[in-house]
C-alpha cells in the first residue's frame, strides 16, 4: 500500500520535476504581474506622479477620450510621450492612445498639417486640441481647454491707460493673459471709441483704467450691462476714471483712500499699502480656497442702499486694516479722517441678477495689482484670478483648477550656500589647479 506515495515522493524529489514546479510558479506569478500591478514613486518630488491639476483636469472628462500621436517610431521622445500618457490613462480607463507614423500617410499628414517634429491630437466629444510640446503641463492645459463646450472672450477695454495683456512692464497682464489663454479663454482688446454696441455675450474686463471714459465711452458701458452683459472691473485708489455711472449703476460705493494692513507686516512687506486677505465668503468663486493672497495698493470697497444685485464679499480684508486717506509717510494710525474705514470691509465683490433670460454676473476688485506681472505668482493670488474668470464665463467646473507647475523648476538657496557655491567655484577650484600646475613645475625644475 505504500508503494503509490513513494512514486509520487521520488518524483517530486527529482531535480527535473523541481525546476519544472520552479519555471511553473514562474509563469504564473508573471501571469499574475501582467494583470495587477503597483506602481510606486519613490522620487523625492514626486516626479513620476501626476500633479493634484492634472488629475483634477483629467476627471473632468467624463466621455471618452483619444490621443493620437504622430511620431516616428525612431524618434527618441516616443517612449516619453508613452510614459507621459499612461500616467493620465491610469485616472481614466476610457483613454485611448494610438501612434502614427507620419512616413507611411505623406498625404493624411499633409491634409492635417502636422509639424515635422511631430504632434499629438487629442479628441474629446468632437473637439480637438493640438500638443507639440511634451510636458505634463501642456497635456493639461489641452485637457482643460477640452473641457469647455465653448470657447467664451474676454474682451479688455483699451485707451485710458489700463493694463495691457501684451506689455512688458511689471504693472500688465501678459503672464495672466497667456494663461487665460492657455486654459481656453480667448483673450482681445475692445476699443469703445471705434464700438457703436459692445456684444452682450462677450466678457468685458475693464483693467484699471488712469485716465477718464468720455460720456460716449460710459454710456456704452451701461448700455452694456443694461442687456445683461457680464463684466470684471479691475479699480484703484483715487481712481479719476469718470465712472461714476457705472458704480451707482452696480449698486457699489469706492472708499476714498488706499488700504492699510498691519497684518502685511507678519510677512516682511516693506511698504505699508499693501493689503493681506485670507477670508473668503462662502460662494461658488471661492470655494475650497483658503490660500493666503496679497494686494498691493488696493481700495475699499462698499455696498449701496437699495441694490438690486445680490451681491457677495468675496475677499475681505481684516481686522487691522484700514482706508488711509493722508499721505503715507510717518507713523500710520487709523482716525485721522473722519471719511477712513476700519476693516474689515470687502475687496472683491462678486454680483449677480436675472437678466435678459440668464443669470448676469459682475466682479468688481478694489486692485489690479494682484494679477499683474509683479504679483501674480505671490500666494494665491493666480488661483484667485482664475476663479473669477471662470466664475464670470459660466464655466464652474473649471473653478478651482489651475495650470500645473514643474516640480522643482528652481533651485533656492540660502545667502550661505550661494556664498559657498562662490567660493568653491571661483576659489578653491582654481586654486587647486594652481597648486597643481606649480607643483608639477617645482618637479620639473629641480628633479
Amino acid at each position: 500500500m505504500s508503494t503509490r506515495p513513494n512514486i509520487v515522493r521520488n518524483i517530486l524529489n527529482s531535480d527535473r520535476t523541481r525546476l519544472c514546479l520552479i519555471l511553473l510558479c514562474l509563469l504564473l506569478l508573471i501571469s499574475v504581474a501582467n494583470r495587477f500591478y503597483i506602481t510606486l514613486d519613490m522620487t523625492r518630488a514626486s516626479r513620476h506622479t501626476l500633479l493634484a491639476e492634472s488629475v483634477d483636469s483629467i476627471s473632468l472628462l467624463q466621455q471618452s477620450l483619444n490621443a493620437e500621436v504622430f511620431i516616428s517610431p525612431l524618434d527618441q521622445q516616443r517612449s516619453a510621450i508613452g510614459t507621459l500618457l499612461s500616467k493620465y490613462q491610469r485616472y481614466k480607463s476610457n483613454f485611448t492612445i494610438a501612434f502614427t507614423d507620419p512616413a507611411l500617410d505623406p498625404q493624411r499628414m499633409r491634409d492635417l498639417n502636422i509639424e515635422p517634429g511631430g504632434e499629438i491630437i487629442l479628441t474629446y466629444a468632437g473637439r480637438t486640441q493640438r500638443i507639440r510640446e511634451v510636458s505634463e503641463q501642456a497635456v493639461s492645459t489641452a485637457l482643460q481647454r477640452l473641457a469647455r463646450d465653448r470657447t467664451p472672450t474676454a474682451s479688455f477695454v483699451v485707451g485710458h491707460g489700463e493694463r495691457l495683456i501684451d506689455g512688458d512692464s511689471n504693472a500688465d497682464l501678459s503672464v495672466f493673459a497667456a494663461q487665460l489663454e492657455e486654459s481656453g479663454i480667448r483673450v482681445t482688446t475692445i476699443d469703445l471709441t471705434d464700438t457703436r454696441r459692445i456684444d452682450s455675450n462677450a466678457l468685458l474686463v475693464i483693467a484699471s483704467p488712469i485716465q477718464r471714459y468720455l460720456p460716449g465711452e460710459s454710456m456704452l458701458l451701461l448700455d452694456f450691462i443694461s442687456r445683461g452683459g457680464n463684466l470684471i472691473w479691475f479699480t484703484e485708489p483715487f481712481a479719476d476714471d469718470g465712472l461714476k455711472a457705472l458704480e451707482y449703476e452696480l449698486g457699489i460705493n469706492r472708499l476714498p483712500g488706499v488700504v492699510v494692513d498691519l497684518a502685511a507686516q507678519k510677512l516682511q512687506v516693506d511698504r505699508p499699502d499693501f493689503a493681506v486677505a485670507n477670508h473668503y465668503s462662502k460662494h461658488l468663486a471661492t470655494q475650497s480656497f483658503s490660500a493666503v493672497t496679497l494686494f498691493p495698493q488696493a481700495t475699499g470697497l462698499d455696498l449701496q442702499a437699495n441694490r438690486e444685485w445680490r451681491a457677495a464679499a468675496l475677499v475681505q480684508a481684516g481686522k487691522q486694516a484700514w482706508t488711509e486717506t493722508s499721505a503715507l509717510s510717518g507713523q500710520l494710525a487709523y482716525g485721522d479722517d473722519a471719511r477712513e474705514k476700519a476693516g474689515p470691509f470687502p475687496l472683491v465683490l462678486a454680483l449677480q441678477r436675472p437678466q435678459s433670460g440668464k443669470t448676469q454676473k459682475v466682479i468688481v476688485a478694489g486692485d489690479g495689482d494682484f494679477i499683474a506681472d509683479a504679483w501674480i505668482m505671490n500666494g494665491g493670488n493666480r488661483d484667485l484670478g482664475n476663479r473669477l474668470f471662470n466664475w464670470v464665463a459660466d464655466d464652474d467646473t473649471l473653478i478651482g483648477i489651475n495650470r500645473p507647475e514643474l516640480r522643482d523648476s528652481q533651485l533656492h538657496l540660502t545667502r550661505f550656500a550661494t556664498l559657498a557655491l562662490a567660493a568653491i567655484a571661483l576659489l578653491l577650484m582654481p586654486g587647486l589647479f594652481v597648486a597643481g600646475a606649480g607643483r608639477v613645475w617645482y618637479q620639473r625644475r629641480h628633479g
